[in-house]
């Protein structure tokens, strides 16, 4: 499930804007799309790498009428125009777009830079196998429970409580991100508050009381 607020911890953005990039980074052109805006859609013809500088984008593969999300992009995170995904703004989101060839150039002049891309390219296959696999073989709130979990590890704060965890996410968007209905996921965290295993804070933060238990759901136990 793609939780982390960040695809990879790399910050690509923070590498361009090095003075070592200035020359590469004066080439990129900033583009603003509102919340819910479609950035770009599946096989776009023009070729172009982008950089998300402010907001939020989500990646997401559309079937009939179910959404699939595979990532959320977060400001340091690249993608590229040219594959079969939808991209979206989840809110008022500003990115940096460039031709394939100059972001070539730059992969080429620097190794470091080069080495970065492999990795980003790498979490992002680990994630969009992690995704295929969990709706393919898993129930949906095993699917929820597994969010959760990969969410603490990932952006948890540990608190006296427990773990706290800053979605950003409303009950509407965890549900494109698992692959279930809006109201499956609401009754799903209300029978976990219930249970006392979590407490919802506000419509976008949740206080996790009790991980292991929700570690045993994740697990099938």
């Amino acid at each position: 499930m793609p939780t982390r607020m960040r695809l990879t911890d790399i910050d690509l953005l923070e590498t361009l804007s090095s003075p070592e990039y200035a020359e590469f980074l004066e080439k990129f052109q900033e583009r603003r799309f509102l919340k819910k805006e479609i950035l770009y859609l599946p096989n776009d013809e023009k070729n172009l790498v982008f950089l998300v500088k402010h907001g939020r984008a989500r990646i997401y593969l559309a079937y009939e009428d179910k959404e699939f999300t595979l990532s959320i992009l977060s400001p340091g995170d690249v993608y590229s125009t040219h594959t079969r995904a939808f991209i979206q703004a989840m809110e008022d989101t500003t990115i940096l777009v460039t031709d394939v060839r100059n972001f070539q150039k730059i992969v080429v002049n620097s190794p470091v830079f080069g080495l970065n891309m492999v990795k980003v390219l790498g979490d992002l296959l680990k994630s969009s196998f992690t995704i295929i696999n969990s709706l393919v073989f898993k129930e949906t709130y095993l699917r929820l429970a597994e969010f959760l979990v990969q969410a603490a590890e990932d952006i948890g704060i540990p608190v006296q409580q427990g773990i706290k965890l800053e979605l950003g996410l409303t009950t509407e968007e965890i549900a494109l991100i698992v692959g279930a209905t809006r109201q499956t996921v609401s009754v799903f965290l209300n029978d976990l508050q219930k249970s006392g295993i979590l407490e919802k804070v506000n419509r976008r933060t949740i206080l996790i009381k009790d991980l292991k238990k929700l570690q045993g759901i994740e697990s099938g136990f």
